[in-house]
């Protein structure tokens, strides 16, 4: 493959040998390209949330297969179900702690299989505002070092890049405006819950049933409050709160 170092926006901020943090955005997409491109990418990681659309595996998949990536899957020990009956619907101030569950126990299989490896995350300070005062070329999450190769990229940039790079959207990207790997609801958008309710009946029902229960709250009651996030919550969880609707 040729090397297209010379199309990258900007210079890498960070960039070594790493598996890249994958959920089938266009971010991460740039990521992996970007590490495959320096000859750094050892392979892509994504992570099981119990919580996703039913078609994102199959989407991740397929991206993979289609560049030859080497990918692995990592599951959360944690069930959705349980945190919501224990804790109710996350909103904002919750996505830590569930991030912790969904994502950062399956981070802490990574780290058992692959000891001292690096991960890239796709997260990027020109995102939004809360993320510039976040978001680090080089952080840790669960003993693990990330990097962001893409961290001073702009949102057209990315775009531009991954287009380049025919980068085919997941059917979810387009239908809810996230990659669909995580549909906890501590940042939904305005809209989201009617395009899960659209698109993914089935999650839809999962909702339905935990909000029956009563005193649990309801599925994206937050969308409206205050969305600071941590630095690991940006990191790891890169398109909470976004919505994609350009391409």
């Amino acid at each position: 493959m040729t090397n297209q170092l010379s199309f990258i926006p900007d210079a890498p901020a960070v960039i070594e040998p790493a598996y890249a943090l994958f959920s089938g955005g266009k971010d991460s997409f740039a990521t992996a390209c970007v590490l495959e491109d320096a000859g750094m990418l050892r392979g892509c990681v994504a992570l099981r949330t119990g919580i996703s659309t039913p078609d994102w595996q199959v989407g991740v998949e397929r991206i993979c297969a289609a560049r030859q990536w080497p990918l692995e899957f990592f599951d959360t020990s944690a069930s959705y179900e349980q945190l919501v009956r224990q804790y109710g619907f996350p909103g904002p101030a919750q996505h830590g702690m569930f991030m912790n569950y969904l994502k950062g126990r399956a981070i802490r299989k990574f780290k058992k299989a692959h000891p001292g490896a690096t991960l890239a995350s796709g997260v990027r300070s020109a995102e939004s505002g809360r993320r510039s005062l976040s978001a680090k070329a080089i952080s840790d999450f669960e003993g693990v070092r990330v990097i962001a190769p893409i961290l001073n990229w702009t949102t057209d940039e990315v775009w531009e890049y991954v287009r380049s790079r025919d980068y085919e959207r997941p059917f979810a990207y387009s239908a809810i405006q996230i990659s669909g790997d995580c549909l906890c609801g501590a940042f939904a958008h305005e809209g989201e819950r009617d395009a899960i309710r659209f698109w993914y009946p089935e999650i839809d029902q999962r909702l339905c049933a935990l909000e029956s229960e009563g005193k649990r709250g309801c599925w994206g009651w937050g969308n409206d409050q205050p969305k600071l996030k941590t630095g690991a919550a940006s990191l790891i969880c890169v398109e909470c709160g976004q919505t994609e609707m350009s391409f």
